[in-house]
């Protein structure tokens, strides 16, 4: 698949270096991996976004973009991912790679040095904190994104099932915050949630380009080093969810406006993504809802036609099974009853050896797909990097190729209903 070398650049924090020579454009990202903690999911995602519009030497947004417009349209992006008691923000950057750049000296050193500078060195107003009229626009814009999700019933649903599936004290805590958590930040608190981010997290690197190992291992050291050096990381494990023992099936009923509902269906795995055995939820992901005639599209959806849209997720934070049905109101019953008779055909080793053979297929391109672009193959590495996933796909595809039906069947014997949600334009409240 891809060969990756590692650098140690100081203890406890890892270069990940990708070699490439078939693109022109090359990568480099950074990620920083904290606790969660309630009430401080709003600053983390405005912390996020403040840093990546301005700069001390860039130090309004105008200014920032027209000095990426200047590094050859250099391209910045950020991403807020959790898993178990941990959340990661990263921030990358895509530019042109180094043999093909005209007329800037040390054109890499200039990016990184752009993307140091915004993260280690924020535009502040006269007290040495963030400006807060900045503070104000980036609230504003919190705020809409929280409401953004109550209007749209898949994403609402899908939050709401994660609430009353999981621990209280982490796992029900938005992405986004929550209103009252976005009017209560202040500029005093967010600079210490920031502080916090650069000297408390654990920090990994990612490049993937034409320059040496050691050159870029050189440069984060000069650009990054007073928090490579200065760091105390928090200790922990990426943990699954501290859950409760198994329970009756919680059915919660929801009031929503308008004509259609949203059905979610949870099912609790019997082991974490990171766990032995953890590489049959990729196939069985698969053969429900994202191979071609995936189970429950063709089943639920095009041959009974008892919603207008079903897909299965894997809630790797959550530890759960989900599924999302868009029905019609009235309809849940029916529903579930179709969900429940695709289930039983994986359970009962029913599953057509085809279909498994398709998925396995669907998981091949969609792995190589991800590598067929520096952005997204560093994101990537980043990402399975910081929560200790493996990128070393070949023994993966190994395992893969080995899995059937019956393997499906003994690991759906080990799954058990959770919750069922319904987001209905028909009354409210909440039935045990």
């Amino acid at each position: 698949m891809i060969q990756i070398k590692t650098l140690t650049l100081c203890p406890g924090v890892l270069l990940d270096y990708v070699p490439t020579e078939d693109y022109k454009n090359a990568a480099f990202a950074v990620g920083f991996k904290y606790k969660i903690r309630r009430g401080r999911s709003a600053a983390d995602a405005m912390l996020s976004r403040l840093l990546f519009r301005s700069s001390r030497d860039y130090p309004t947004h105008t200014l920032f973009s027209r000095r990426m417009e200047e590094l050859y349209s250099t391209s910045l992006s950020l991403q807020s991912s959790r898993y178990g008691d941990f959340r990661a923000a990263t921030f990358q950057a895509t530019f042109l790679d180094e043999p093909y750049v005209h007329g800037i000296p040390s054109f890499t050193r200039e990016v990184l040095a752009t993307v140091a500078g915004a993260i280690l060195r924020p535009a502040l107003d006269q007290n040495g904190k963030f400006p807060i009229d900045v503070i104000e626009q980036e609230k504003t814009t919190l705020l809409d994104q929280i409401k953004a999700i109550r209007n749209n019933k898949n994403a609402y649903a899908m939050t709401r099932l994660i609430e009353i599936t999981a621990d209280p004290d982490r796992y029900d805590v938005p992405d986004y915050g929550t209103v009252e958590e976005v009017e209560q930040i202040t500029a005093e608190f967010l600079w210490r949630r920031y502080r916090e981010m650069l000297y408390r997290s654990e920090i990994r690197f990612v490049y993937e380009g034409s320059l040496k190992p050691e050159e870029i291992a050189h440069l984060i050291g000069e650009l990054f080093g007073e928090i490579l050096t200065e760091r105390r990381p928090l200790a922990g494990k990426n943990c699954l969810p501290r859950r409760a023992p198994h329970r009756p099936v919680l059915r919660v009923r929801e009031e929503t406006d308008g004509k259609q509902a949203m059905l979610g269906l949870s099912y609790r795995l019997p082991v974490g993504f990171t766990e032995p055995g953890a590489e049959i939820l990729t196939v069985l992901s698969a053969v429900l809802s994202d191979a071609p005639m995936a189970l429950l599209f063709s089943e639920v959806r095009e041959k009974n036609g008892f919603c207008y849209s079903i897909h299965s997720s894997l809630r790797s934070s959550n530890r759960n099974l989900v599924i999302m049905c868009g029905i019609a109101p009235d309809s849940e019953l029916d529903v579930e009853r179709a969900v429940s008779r695709v289930l039983s055909t994986v359970r009962t080793g029913k599953t057509d050896p085809a279909l498994v053979r398709a998925a396995l297929a669907y998981i091949k391109m969609s792995v190589a797909s991800v590598f067929e672009s520096v952005d997204a193959t560093v994101g990537y590495v980043l990402f399975r990097r910081l929560f200790n996933r493996t990128v070393d796909f070949d023994k993966l595809f190994e395992r893969w190729e080995k899995i059937t039906s019956d393997d499906l069947a003994a690991f759906m014997k080990k799954i058990r209903p959770d919750a069922v949600y319904l987001l209905s334009p028909e009354g409210g409240g909440q039935n045990g």
